[in-house]
């Protein structure tokens, strides 16, 4: 157990101190509307948000971000355009992502100095404790990479061809990538949790050579796994749920529906509408945040 080094009332050893959260269950929108909702709920902390938020969602259609201070050059624009991606630019940092068969998630917390490394890992420890359960050998990355040199290769490019510390691995192979980002008065974390192996397929969007796309190809299958591998009938509807319910437990959290704070609701529903980060937007119909069950 670790001791977080956050001020009183943030977090204490393998906790969180605040035990009332807001709850958004598994829900599909667009990369655009997913990425304002995030950003909107963090700089709404301690305003129209009046307490942490764990949100669980897909994305549809599959979508390619871009870390908050990534080249858009990286990417192959023509080629999404002809395949329907849309192109979005996350308010994070890190590297492309191909959302396809994945779930993610979303931590919203009020931040006040808390240690952001032990944020990251704490977190993460209701993931690895619900796959164990699902008798999935997940586990976390021990040490941190040295992300200078990987910067310097065809890796840098990608979110998913290197760990960091904290991250969830199966068997040394990078299964969940995640990234922050400290806002005035809240820190946010998401990330994807690989469900099958289509985000291999980012390769191909990447402005590099055919042979580099084979090598980075090779890389990503070598250095990634998913959890189809281990249970092939796993959905994220599912796993959001298993996940929910460590978290909630883990911690000692109580949930409430996000739908309950109505004014809230009725502002989110206008704020998926927004496209502050798109980039290449494509032709599509968007879901509606009046979809939640």
């Amino acid at each position: 157990m670790i001791l977080l080094k956050g001020v009183t009332g943030v977090c204490c050893v393998d906790n969180f101190a605040v035990k009332e959260w807001y709850l958004w269950p598994c829900q599909s929108f667009s990369g655009a509307a997913n990425m304002q909702l995030d950003h909107f709920l963090a700089r709404q902390m301690g305003k129209l948000v009046d307490r942490p938020v764990l949100r669980f969602f897909t994305w549809d259609p599959y979508c390619i971000s871009l870390g908050f201070h990534q080249n858009l050059s990286d990417i192959n624009q023509e080629l999404c355009s002809a395949n329907a991606l849309e192109v979005v630019r996350r308010p994070t940092g890190g590297r492309a992502i191909l959302h396809a068969e994945e779930l993610t998630y979303s931590v919203v917390y009020p931040f006040d100095n808390l240690d952001i490394t032990e944020f990251y890992r704490l977190v993460h420890i209701p993931f690895v404790t619900a796959l164990q359960a699902w008798q999935i050998p997940a586990e976390f990355q021990p040490s941190q990479a040295d992300f200078r040199s990987v910067y310097k290769t065809d890796r840098a490019f990608l979110c998913f061809a290197t760990s960091a510390q904290y991250e969830v691995e199966i068997l040394g192979k990078k299964l969940i990538g995640s990234a922050q980002r400290v806002y005035e008065k809240a820190i946010l974390q998401h990330g994807s949790i690989l469900l099958g192996p289509a985000h291999e397929q980012l390769v191909n969007y990447l402005n590099i050579s055919s042979e580099q796309q084979t090598k980075m190809q090779q890389y990503v299958q070598d250095h990634t796994t998913c959890l189809r591998k281990f249970d092939p009938k796993i959905s994220a509807a599912d796993l959001a749920l298993q996940l929910q319910d460590h978290f909630k437990n883990y911690f000692g959290l109580r949930f409430y529906p996000i739908t309950e704070n109505k004014e809230l609701f009725k502002v989110l529903e206008e704020q998926s509408r927004k496209s502050e980060f798109v980039i290449a937007e494509q032709p599509q119909k968007r879901a509606s945040v009046s979809g939640v069950r």
